[in-house]
C-alpha cells in the first residue's frame, strides 16, 4: 500500500500510541521529527535509530538522546558507506508490526510536509527481513559517544551553510528558468532598475573581477545611494540611521576574492546615539536592519541579519519568544504583514500565511543561531512590477517599512537589558 504523508497512518491509526518497539533507519534526523515521534509514543516504549552524518542530522537530537533518552533511546551511527536508508518498524500490541519503508527523512518534512512516498508492509515474513536487514546495520555502526557528538558539533554549521546555500543556487536557477519567468516579456521602460542592473548578479557575472564588470557594479550601487535620496526623510521619520550602509553578500566589491557578488543593498540600523547607550562598546552589526536588495530577478524589502550579525537583537528575540505574551504580539506582527512577505530562519523560508499559531511560529524561530545562519522577514518584488517603477518605488518602500517597523521595534534589544 502507498503512503504519501506518513504521518497520515502514525497519527489517525494510532501507530505512535500503541507502539512497543521502534527500529528506525533513517539519513537524517531534525529536532522537530525526533518530537514529532518521541512526544507520541508510550513513555515504556523503547527506540533503536540508525542514521548517518552525510546529510544534516540536527546535533541538537545527538544531544538529547546522549544526555536524556539513553535508558529508552538507542542510536548509532553507520559510517562505513553514504547511508540513504529511510525504514520505521513500530511492534505493536497482539504481536503485530508494521512498517513503511519510503523517501521520507526522520524530520518534520521527510514525515509530513514535504512530497515524499513511503510503501507500507504489514505481512510478518517481510517484516521480518527488514528487521534482518535492520539489525545487520545496527551492528556495524559506531555507537553514539560524547565524542562523537562534540566533533560532529563544531562542522555542522559549516555542513549546513553549503546546504543552505546550493538549495537557495537551485531555487534562483528553477526560477529563472521554469514558471514562465521570461526577460523579454518584461517592460523595463519606466522602471528604477533595468534589466542590465539585474543581470548583474546572474550566475555568468557574479564571479567575475573585470574593469567593466566592477563599473556596472559601481552604477547600481549608485541607483541604490539614489533610491536613499529619495526616502531617506521616511527613515529619519522611523529614527533609523540616516547614513545608509551599501554593501553586497560579499566584501566590498571593490577587492572582491572568488566570491560572487550575488546582490546589493542598502541598510539601516540603529543611530550613533542609541549605539552609545550600551555599556559595552557595541557596532551596528550587532544589530538587526532593515533593507532594500537587488539580486538577479527581484528586489526585497526586508528586516533582516546575515550570518554573524545581528547578535545582540536576535539574543533577545529568543529570550523574549519564551514569554506568551511577546510570541503572541509577534505572531500577530508577523500575520499582519499581508501577502508576499516570508520569514526565513536556519535556511528554511515559509510565507507569514502558513502559521496557524504562534506555538509553531515559535518552534521555528527557535533554531535560529546568529553566528552561522541569517534571520530574514521580507517581501519580494519581481522586475517589472509597477510597484517599483520610478515614479512609485520610493512610495511603495515606505509603506513596507511602515509595516517592518512595528516588528522591528519588537525585536530591538535594549540598553537596559543585560547585553
Amino acid at each position: 500500500m502507498i503512503v504519501k504523508k506518513l504521518a497520515v497512518p502514525l497519527i489517525n491509526e494510532k501507530i505512535l500510541g500503541q507502539a512497543e518497539y521502534c527500529y528506525i533507519a533513517s539519513a537524517a534526523i531534525s529536532d522537530a521529527g525526533f518530537d514529532f515521534i518521541r512526544s507520541r509514543i508510550p513513555p515504556k516504549c523503547k527506540m533503536e535509530i540508525i542514521t548517518g552524518l552525510d546529510i544534516s542530522t540536527s546535533p541538537g537530537v545527538l544531544k538529547r538522546i546522549w544526555k536524556h533518552y539513553q535508558e529508552r533511546i538507542a542510536l548509532k551511527v553507520y559510517t562505513k558507506n553514504f547511508f540513504h536508508a529511510n525504514v520505521y518498524i513500530f511492534d505493536l500490541p497482539f504481536r503485530k508490526s508494521v512498517a513503511f519503508v519510503g523517501s521520507g527523512h526522520f524530520t518534520l518534512e521527510g514525515i509530513k510536509d514535504s512530497e515524499e512516498i513511503f510503501e507500507r508492509i504489514t505481512d510478518p515474513k517481510e517484516i521480518e527481513a527488514l528487521k534482518s536487514w535492520f539489525v545487520g546495520y545496527y551492528e556495524f555502526a559506531e555507537q553514539l559517544t560524547e565524542e562523537i557528538i562534540n566533533e560532529y558539533d563544531l562542522i555542522y554549521p559549516l555542513l549546513k551553510q553549503r546546504e543552505i546555500a546550493s538549495r537557495e543556487e537551485k531555487r534562483g536557477m528553477m526560477e529563472l528558468t521554469t514558471r514562465g519567468f521570461n526577460w523579454d516579456s518584461i517592460k523595463f521602460k519606466n522602471q528604477f532598475f533595468k534589466k542590465e542592473d539585474y543581470l548583474i548578479f546572474s550566475n555568468s557575472k557574479s564571479i567575475l573581477v573585470t574593469p567593466e564588470i566592477q563599473e556596472e557594479r559601481i552604477r547600481v550601487q549608485n541607483k541604490l545611494r539614489e533610491l536613499h535620496e529619495l526616502i531617506k526623510k521616511h527613515i529619519g521619520f522611523l529614527k533609523l540611521q540616516e547614513d545608509p550602509t551599501v554593501f553586497s553578500n560579499g566584501s566590498d566589491i571593490t577587492n572582491q576574492s572568488n566570491q560572487k557578488i550575488r546582490s546589493l543593498s542598502i541598510g539601516y540600523g540603529r543611530r550613533e546615539a542609541e549605539l552609545r547607550k550600551y555599556a559595552v562598546p557595541v557596532s551596528f552589526n550587532d544589530f538587526m536592519m532593515v533593507e532594500m536588495r537587488i539580486k538577479q530577478k527581484d528586489v526585497v524589502i526586508a528586516l533582516t541579519a546575515s550570518a554573524k550579525e545581528g547578535k545582540l537583537d536576535r539574543e533577545h528575540f529568543g529570550n523574549r519568544m519564551n514569554e506568551l505574551e511577546y510570541r503572541t504580539n509577534f505572531f500577530k506582527l508577523l500575520t499582519g504583514l499581508g501577502a508576499g512577505y516570508w520569514i526565513e530562519v536556519f535556511g528554511e523560508r515559509k510565507g507569514v500565511e502558513t502559521w496557524l499559531n504562534e506555538e509553531l511560529l515559535w518552534e521555528f524561530t527557535k533554531s535560529d543561531d546568529w553566528r552561522y545562519y541569517t534571520f530574514t522577514i521580507g517581501k519580494n518584488f519581481s522586475p517589472g512590477d509597477p510597484s517599483i517603477s520610478t515614479e512609485a518605488i520610493a512610495i511603495t518602500i515606505e509603506k513596507e517599512l511602515d509595516k517592518l517597523a512595528p516588528m522591528y521595534e519588537l525585536m530591538k534589544s535594549s540598553p537596559s537589558l543585560p547585553n
